[in-house]
């Protein structure tokens, strides 16, 4: 208004209509590139969950299938993150504690849900914990070990020197050329060191992830931080075998299980196999670790590999827990009888349930201390709630 009323303009003293008009193209052009920008910056957001405050149902549902979620399960996942009012619902799928705590709130509603059934909360509660396996088993695709370099001091191995018996050792030290492992007592039988340039082949566990095998050969002999060890050359060439499926976590608690004996009746055709199981071969043993897929059992009296077994044992010191399985391995400890790795075969979807809660800790806390503790792994940088005042 003030340009006009004093006769000036904006484009100079001599501009004409054609200057105004081409002034005019130009600002309507720039304005529908940053309207045309700003659609296209939104809609790649959408697409990647990247914006919290752009939903979508679809991206989400395409999110939990890209990963292994079935369709019943996304959206059992969806619902659960609609009712939790989760501000940031992609987040579910990268954020284990934002995850933990949404099954968690599902779990304790389902189990407050007083008009379900005694199955229809299982079957509920089995999809919920298929679902953490899922999304735990895919983030942990990417941490695969792909050199020895990455491997911590610390890391128990399995050592076996061509030609001879392998023993137990440790990583003292990890360098950039060489990787240092704690030597034995008597490295061969005539007691003298192995010779430089012999070959290895090592075995390791790497926890909540696979076991690893590769083959290396001895640098030379050292002292590396007050320990005897032996450099041997590092590896980019790793075998990954026995991936587990599901997290495992400690038990220690006392059990009995028993041998199964498979019978054949009849003859042909009609022949009939039905599995026994040996009451009278009871025998103690001791659940170290646990998972919804298996679990490690150190007895005095171990049974052969591919043997069918039952289990019986206590989480809680409440319920009974009961288990098939095979075993599929079976390690020999000197003087303590032996551990075996037992793959569950059948188990009760009840039973299934409960070892899943222990395994995942979704277990309801039984004192206000251990509902500050899960509180404070849900809430990061939260701190421990304050004790209430006794009055």
């Amino acid at each position: 208004m003030i340009l006009l009323q004093t006769g000036g303009s904006i484009l100079g003293t001599g501009a004409n209509a054609g200057d105004f008009l081409t002034f005019g193209t130009a600002v309507a052009a720039t304005a529908a590139l940053i309207l045309v920008g700003t659609l296209i910056a939104r809609r790649r957001r959408a697409r990647s969950g990247g914006d919290p405050g752009s939903y979508s149902s679809a991206v989400f549902r395409r999110t939990g299938k890209a990963i292994g979620l079935t369709h019943p399960q996304v959206e059992a996942l969806e619902d659960l993150v609609r009712r939790s009012k989760v501000k940031q619902p992609y987040l579910v799928f990268t954020s284990p504690l934002l995850l933990d705590d949404t099954l968690r709130n599902g779990l304790y509603s389902i189990d407050g849900d007083r008009g379900l059934s005694e199955e229809d909360r299982e079957n509920r509660r089995t999809v919920l914990f298929q679902i953490k396996q899922v999304i735990e088993g895919n983030a942990r695709k990417g941490s695969v070990l792909g050199s020895t370099a990455f491997v911590r001091p610390g890391q128990a191995l399995t050592v076996a020197p061509e030609g001879q018996a392998p023993f137990q050792s440790w990583v003292v030290s990890n360098m950039k050329d060489y990787l240092a492992i704690s030597t034995p007592s008597t490295p061969t039988r005539s007691g003298r060191r192995w010779g430089r340039g012999t070959r290895l082949t090592v075995h390791l566990w790497r926890e909540r992830d696979a076991g690893y095998t590769f083959t290396s050969k001895v640098l030379r002999y050292d002292t590396v931080k007050g320990v005897s060890s032996v450099l041997i050359q590092h590896s980019k060439t790793l075998r990954r075998r026995q991936r587990r499926r599901a997290r495992r976590r400690e038990l220690q608690r006392p059990c009995f299980y028993y041998p199964i004996r498979i019978m054949e009746t009849g003859q042909g055709r009609r022949t009939e196999r039905k599995a026994v199981v040996e009451k009278n071969q009871r025998a103690l043993g001791t659940i170290l670790d646990l998972s919804p897929g298996g679990c490690a059992l150190q007895t005095l009296k171990p049974v052969e590999k591919g043997r069918l077994v039952m289990i019986e044992f206590d989480i809680d010191r409440k319920r009974l827990v009961r288990v098939f399985g095979k075993i599929m391995q079976v390690r020999q400890t000197r003087g303590r009888g032996g551990t075996l790795s037992v793959m569950f075969t059948r188990v009760t979807r009840q039973h299934l349930n409960h070892i899943s809660e222990y395994v995942y800790d979704f277990s309801r806390p039984a004192t206000v201390l251990q509902a500050r503790e899960q509180v404070d792994r849900a809430v990061p940088g939260r701190g421990m709630l304050p004790t209430p005042r006794k009055r």
